[in-house]
């Protein structure tokens, strides 16, 4: 992973400066804060990573010049949005109000991202527009999901739910002088957030299909199955589409063809282009070991408890 490991030394930096501020918010929050922040430390390797949104500033400076210390600051300005965010999601996920005491919590972490933006661009700067577009389609997204089916009527909606992960990219540009390329720049950054959303999406079905959450790839299967809008999905119906159906293959040929929407880009952003690379070769095996584990089974049980057992 060349797109995380050249940026490696400046993530750990930035990721102790953000638990060094959150250390010093009032007492109790600050146990709280660190708490949270642990779970997405990419320090630590039990954490959740969500690498685009800290290693967006980095991988700019593959077409304009972004200073060390301002690509630092983005960095972690975005470590602090994505706290917010998480945060924020936790709190309307909850209908008894559990994670209520996390509210004042959330608005000193957006306290922390917007003292850095502050500091790096003035209140004439046009980042602030990009910036509340970006709030603004992170709303429409989360708020429209229930009743839209954004899969399949309007995509970039998908990739809405994380827009604010492009303060970063837009903010190194225009450090850069070049709001030229925000336009194309930002329709990279889309689509490989489509492909993030979809794989994201076949990790958590299960859950979000117990839970009534909207997920891209239960979309694709209901659309793919001529599936009824009405008639509810089992776990047992989603199993068979996957592991006997084959359609998790067409759902990667999807993410592919947003892959190949950033090539037609023809940006020289080569770390976005490998780590959407990945996201696709995810989904792709996880395609092919479905298929490996279904062709051992008709193989044989006997031939399949060989192949699964390593010390038989």
């Amino acid at each position: 992973m060349l797109w995380l490991n050249a940026h490696r030394a400046d993530l750990d930096e930035a990721f102790a400066e953000g638990e060094r501020i959150i250390n010093m918010f009032p007492d109790g929050l600050n146990r709280l804060g660190l708490a949270y922040f642990a779970k997405f430390d990419m320090r630590r390797e039990d954490s959740t990573k969500n690498y685009i949104c800290y290693l967006l500033p980095y991988w700019m400076k593959e077409i304009v010049a972004v200073p060390d210390s301002a690509a630092r600051k983005l960095c972690l300005a975005n470590v602090f949005v994505m706290l917010y965010y998480f945060v924020v999601d936790d709190v309307m996920d909850s209908a008894t109000g559990e994670h209520r005491d996390k509210l004042p919590l959330a608005n000193l972490f957006q306290l922390q991202f917007q003292s850095i933006y502050r500091e790096l661009y003035p209140p004439h700067s046009p980042f602030w527009h990009h910036y509340e577009s970006y709030v603004r389609e992170w709303a429409d997204a989360v708020a429209g999901e229930s009743t839209r089916d954004p899969f399949y009527t309007d995509r970039k909606q998908v990739a809405w739910k994380a827009s604010p992960v492009k303060n970063a990219s837009t903010g190194a540009l225009l450090l850069a002088g070049r709001e030229d390329l925000v336009p194309v720049v930002t329709e990279a950054v889309d689509q490989v957030l489509i492909c993030l959303q979809m794989l994201d999406d076949w990790v958590d079905w299960e859950e979000d299909l117990a839970e009534g959450t909207y997920n891209c790839l239960l979309a694709f299967l209901r659309r793919s199955a001529d599936r009824p809008g009405e008639e509810p999905m089992t776990a047992e119906w989603v199993k068979q589409q996957v592991f006997v159906q084959d359609r998790l293959e067409g759902f990667k040929e999807i993410a592919a063809s947003h892959q190949e929407d950033v090539r037609r880009l023809g940006l020289p952003l080569h770390e976005l282009a490998q780590f959407q690379s990945g996201l696709v070769n995810d989904l792709q095996a996880a395609a092919d070991e479905i298929k490996e584990k279904r062709l051992k089974l008709l193989s044989g049980g006997f031939y399949y408890f060989m192949s699964e057992t390593s010390n038989f």
